[in-house]
Order: C-alpha cells, then sequence, then structure tokens
C-alpha cells in the first residue's frame, strides 16, 4: 500500500469514490472518474497514474481505521462473552458507517489482489490485542493460541460484513428479517459454544 497521504477533500477522490462505488472496478474508467469531477482527464492521470493506484489512494483517504481503533479502546463487559459480544457489535457498527469503504476494500481485494484489508487489520492489531486480554483476564477461555483466536474473530468480522454485500438481493433481505443483534448474538455463541451440545462433544 502506498504510503503518499491521501485527502478526502480531494475531489478527485470523492469522484472516484462515488464511481467506483456506482460501476464497481471492472466497469469504471478514468475517463468517468475525470467527468464527475469535472475535470481534465489528464489531472487525474497527473495525480493518480492509473485506476489501481487510483483505488488505493480512495481506501487510503476513507480508512475507517481510527473510528475502529476508538471502537476497540471502549469494548467493556465483565465476561468473556460480554467484551466479546460488545466488540462485535461496535465493530459492526462502525463497518456499516463506512459501507461504502468496506465495499470498495472488497473489490480492491478481488480485482487487484489489494492488501488493504489485511494492512487495515494488521493496523488494529494491538487494540484487537488489548480486548483479547481482557477476555483473557477472566479466566474463562480454553487455552487456544491467541493467533487462532485473533484469526477467528477476524474472519468473523470481515465475513459478516462481505455477507451484507456478496449475498444475492433476496438473501439480503430474508436476513433482514431478524434484527441485526440476533444476528451477531447468533454468531457470538457459535464462537463461544460452538454447533454441538455438551453431550455431543467427543
Amino acid at each position: 500500500m502506498s504510503k503518499r497521504p491521501a485527502d478526502p477533500s480531494d475531489p478527485i477522490l470523492a469522484a472516484a469514490r462515488a464511481v467506483f462505488v456506482q460501476h464497481g472496478y471492472a466497469e469504471t474508467s478514468l475517463e468517468q472518474v475525470a467527468r464527475h469531477a469535472k475535470l481534465e482527464l489528464s489531472a487525474v492521470q497527473r495525480q493518480y497514474g492509473d485506476k489501481e493506484k487510483l483505488l488505493a489512494a480512495v481506501l487510503r483517504a476513507y480508512s475507517p481505521q481510527a473510528e475502529l481503533e476508538a471502537a476497540l479502546d471502549a469494548v467493556q463487559g465483565e465476561t468473556a462473552a460480554d467484551i466479546l459480544r460488545d466488540m462485535m457489535r461496535r465493530l459492526v457498527e462502525v463497518a456499516q458507517r463506512h459501507s461504502d469503504f468496506f465495499r470498495l476494500a472488497i473489490i480492491d481485494a478481488q480485482s487487484n489482489n489489494g492488501a488493504f484489508l489485511g494492512n487495515l487489520s494488521a493496523a488494529i492489531f494491538p487494540k484487537a490485542i488489548e480486548v483479547l486480554n481482557k477476555m483473557k483476564a477472566s479466566g474463562a477461555l480454553r487455552p487456544v493460541p491467541d493467533a487462532v483466536i485473533g484469526r477467528t474473530l477476524l474472519a468473523m468480522w470481515i465475513g459478516y460484513i462481505v455477507s451484507e454485500h456478496a449475498l444475492p438481493q433476496l438473501a439480503r433481505f430474508a436476513m433482514r428479517l431478524l434484527p441485526q443483534q440476533v444476528w451477531l448474538d447468533g454468531m457470538v455463541d457459535l464462537m463461544l459454544y460452538g454447533l454441538l451440545e455438551d453431550s455431543a462433544r467427543g
């Protein structure tokens, strides 16, 4: 991921965000972005080079990293289960406030083998470890390596976000028949307690 600063007030990035969200990566061209920004194509090319670099700049400009870190700092709960539920609720709320960003990050991963989601996850990892340590302090967790717990939590959070966008329209409508809290509680319950009844565990 390039380190060049990306300013969300840049009209090119604002236009690119809108065009990428509306048309997707494959159907977006620098010409469309330039028209949307009411600029010459050469201005877009001079500043961002190509479509891949432009998408990377959009992701940098609109990254919710600071909000995700603040959400992790604010996690509360007395038990490991309470902490996990509060963490998932807060992270999903941030993701929903930035749904366009996550839609574009998924496009980046699919179209460009983009590492933006991975880099974002790595950036918030220290805060996530602090939450995991709170859960471990409750003394209720099984002796599972931190890396396994961390990857499972990440998969659960990213999976929730991706499923919001990747499912067919009918399936998304069906998902909305249940309140969001029911989905989150169900996912957390499955992580905490598994699928099998206690009597069925071997």
